[in-house]
């Protein structure tokens, strides 16, 4: 009997074309990752005319290009991948080179996103080889969907070898995608497609791949203008970054590194060795360590790939928001990666795909949900077992391997829920969710310390660990009053040392031993040492009094030297002898009172604070090479400026009333540089004037916003969010010894003399939606 066989309707283009990848996003995904897979290190995205019935996509890379044999033998080879049977490199001797490669994608089908886009497709090719041909294939997926009764092989596909092309390519591909519907690329589309690619290739990908770099850039010309308009409104509003780069469409895609963010949260680590053996799993809470573990890899069918997580406490989601110009709840959640590619849509906003935010609600208050997660999944090599469904948007595939990466579900035993959990014993059982306050820290906790023993011994019993190493400085109880809490924890601790019979436990139970006696010990001594520190403090008191009084005397004077003494004597008044009178004053009244001793250091701990503060500025001053108080110097006036709020001033916002925060930033267009010759005291005074206001009126923060006004004249504008000047004292901000804040008078007043000296101007603009702004001209 002979043999039958299949036939292939035309149809068959639908079902891995338009009706596989049925957003237009994913398709997009799907082209630049087979520009990767072709080797590109740049990949350009062009829309045209995306205003008419002509809008036109381009798509094009650097790759290696195709010559005729590859398009006939692989491109229009429906469903056959040649990365997927491994010769799709073999004469590549590069490839022998770096065993570490591997594909962003292995279906065959990737290709067919061109008709989800639009429906003709115009593709030129150059294959990476000396005397290569220009080689075009032209498709209308209309033709495949005319009569489905014809075969899919025996719809034509247009071929052509052109002479030349308009287009700038040595090597690589060029996909030209028109037919497409009006209106369906606007703004806000182009807007999401910019932020859906931030997140498409792994954020260190370039750092982990040192011999490749891959660069995806979005052009859209007629969105040109409407970017600069975005960005114009952002420097108004004194915006950060991550505004300009969410509110414009072109320009290189960019992913943020969360490290680099510089958010102070707990972090956990876990990664599955490259050989599968082990699970290194490490815990940092906001920059300082917990513990490190090695344990035996119990999920047989995991190998070379990592978790990371981050606790999104109230303070680090601030700080993202602000840096990223972005909530965190917008951005995403816990994506996956595979060989540096995103697998879609997992940590999409509202995809619960790992069912981590269902598990959160059966535990509320035990459970980590996804509001208060970032982080990623990250798959390395084959790993064919964890593979992407063919439908792009689906995840992956739910094999065993699968479920041991990523089951959240009742009862289950993942990867992903061990790190998760791990993650939560710290957060929930140890600091009880005090890692929510931004001031917490572990090392002021007694509960947090004890909770700490527990969760290290826990460690302990896993038979699978390999090795433990800890913080063991965390443990420590300083307080004489915790005496009886400290014995119980180190009692603890010995039992828990003695029933593992681990030696290093042991001997860390000697060790705390031994510290807890010797701080004891300290704490007498230091208890003494108070005393007279009581005493010293009250001759100081007596000495800043008298200081007080030749100030407010020297008030009477008003001739122009004496009116250069009081701006000098103004600003060391209010930044030390002010903060140091004050603390002085409540020291007393604690020591009459009786207060507890943990009490009276703590405000002696404020006077050596405030004294470092002191120290900081000679530091600066000395680093600088200059005298602040009489020494003209020649420098750039911006990076003085902008390095004194930045290093300086901003410390003195740990000493604020009320935990009030004073968040001060620095908007500096590129490149702008203006060398001035003045007196750094000068500068510094119009600076603390100026800032000591804005905290006074309750502002929580202040833009220091540059511009250039001409070639021998800058614009600094200082914009505050407080509580603004009324109206009635517009005119009379400036004057000698007018205050409304209780204060000398002094402040503004010495700032216009100043700045005026210096041959510049101080306005004020009180018409803003909320505070005040001033107005700095400098001119040489």
């Amino acid at each position: 009997m002979e043999p039958e066989y299949f036939k292939i309707s035309s149809g068959l283009k639908n079902l891995i074309g338009s009706e596989l990848i049925t957003d237009n996003f994913v398709a997009v995904f799907e082209l630049v990752k087979n520009s990767f897979d072709a080797k590109a290190t740049e990949v350009k995205i062009s829309f045209e005319d995306i205003r008419s019935n002509h809008t036109r996509i381009t798509i094009q890379d650097n790759g290696k290009g195709m010559d005729y044999s590859d398009l006939v033998n692989k491109w229009l080879f429906v469903a056959y991948s040649a990365k997927r049977d491994g010769t799709e490199d073999q004469e590549d001797y590069r490839n022998k080179l770096r065993p570490d490669w591997f594909y962003a994608g292995a279906k065959g089908v990737g290709r067919f996103s061109c008709d989800t886009l639009g429906r003709y497709l115009n593709l030129i090719t150059i294959k990476n080889e000396p005397n290569a041909k220009i080689e075009n294939l032209k498709v209308d997926w209309k033709k495949f969907e005319e009569d489905q009764k014809k075969e899919f092989i025996t719809i034509p596909v247009e071929h052509n070898i052109l002479q030349n092309t308009t287009h700038n390519l040595k090597h690589g591909t060029i996909l030209e995608i028109t037919g497409i519907n009006l209106g369906e690329w606007n703004r806000e589309n182009l807007k999401k497609l910019k932020h859906k690619l931030s997140k498409l290739v792994r954020p260190d990908l370039n750092k982990s791949i040192k011999e490749k770099k891959f660069k995806i850039t979005l052009d859209i010309p007629e969105e040109k203008d409407n970017d600069e308009k975005e960005t114009e409104k952002g420097l108004l509003k004194g915006e950060n970054e991550g505004y300009f780069y969410y509110n414009t469409v072109n320009g290189e895609i960019k992913n943020f590194i969360f490290d680099e963010l510089d958010i102070r949260t707990t972090k956990i680590v876990s990664t599955i060795s490259l050989d599968g053996k082990y699970v290194t799993t490490e815990l940092i809470d906001r920059e300082l360590f917990i513990y490190k573990i090695k344990e035996q890899n119990k999920y047989d069918l995991l190998k070379d790939i990592s978790i990371t997580l981050y606790f999104l406490n109230r303070g680090a989601k601030s700080v993202f928001s602000r840096r990223m110009g972005i909530q965190p709840v917008e951005y995403g959640s816990l994506f996956v990666y595979k060989n540096g590619f995103r697998i879609y849509p997992y940590g999409e906003r509202g995809d619960d795909s790992l069912g981590i935010d269902n598990r959160a609600v059966q535990g509320y208050n035990r459970f980590i949900g996804l509001r208060n997660l970032i982080g990623q999944v990250d798959i390395q090599g084959e790993n064919p077992e964890l593979r992407e469904a063919t439908s792009r948007d689906a995840g992956m595939v739910k094999t065993k391997a699968y479920y041991q990466l990523s089951d959240a579900s009742p009862f289950a035993d993942s990867l992903l829920l061990t790190t998760l959990k791990r993650l939560e014993k710290y957060v929930v059982d140890v600091t009880q969710w005090g890692i929510n306050d931004e001031n917490y820290e572990i090392r002021d906790s007694k509960d947090a310390k004890e909770g700490l023993v527990k969760l290290i011994s826990n460690i302990y019993d896993d038979k699978t660990l390999v090795s433990v190493n800890y913080n063991k400085d965390i443990i420590n109880l300083l307080d004489q009053k915790e005496a009886k809490s400290a014995k119980k924890l180190l009692a603890n601790f010995k039992r828990i040392a003695a029933e593992s019979k681990n030696d290093q436990l042991l001997k860390d139970a000697k060790n705390l031993e031994t510290r807890i006696v010797q701080q004891s010990k300290a704490l007498e001594s230091a208890t003494k040492e108070l005393h007279e520190k009581e005493k010293q403090g009250k001759t100081l008191k007596d000495e800043l009094d008298q200081q007080t009084s030749e100030t407010l005397f020297a008030r009477a004077v008003v001739t122009t030297e004496s009116k250069e003494l009081l701006s000098v004597q103004h600003h060391i008044y209010r930044h030390s002898a002010q903060h140091i009178s004050s603390f002085l004053d409540n020291l007393i009244i604690a020591i009459n009172n009786e207060s507890p001793k943990d009490k009276l250091l703590e405000m002696v701990n404020k006077i050596a604070f405030e004294n470092k503060k002191i120290i900081t500025l000679s530091r600066f001053v000395t680093k600088a090479n200059f005298d602040t108080t009489t020494n003209r110097i020649k420098a750039d006036l911006i990076k003085f400026v902008n390095e004194y709020v930045t290093n300086v001033y901003s410390e003195y916002k740990h000493l604020a009333m009320n935990n009030q925060n004073l968040d001060i930033k620095c908007f500096t267009p590129n490149d702008l540089i203006f060398e001035f010759t003045f007196k750094p005291i000068e500068l510094i005074i119009i600076l603390d004037n100026l800032l000591s206001n804005s905290f006074k009126a309750k502002a929580k923060m202040v833009k220091l916003i540059w511009e250039k006004a001409k070639d021998n004249e800058t614009v600094l504008r200082v914009i505050d969010d407080g509580i603004g000047i009324p109206d009635k004292n517009v005119n009379k901000i400036f004057d000698f010894r007018f205050t409304t804040t209780n204060g000398s008078g002094l402040g503004l007043y010495h700032s216009k003399d100043i700045i005026e000296k210096m041959g510049g101007s101080i306005t004020l603009n009180n018409k803003i939606k909320q505070g005040v702004e001033f107005i700095l001209k400098f001119k040489k």
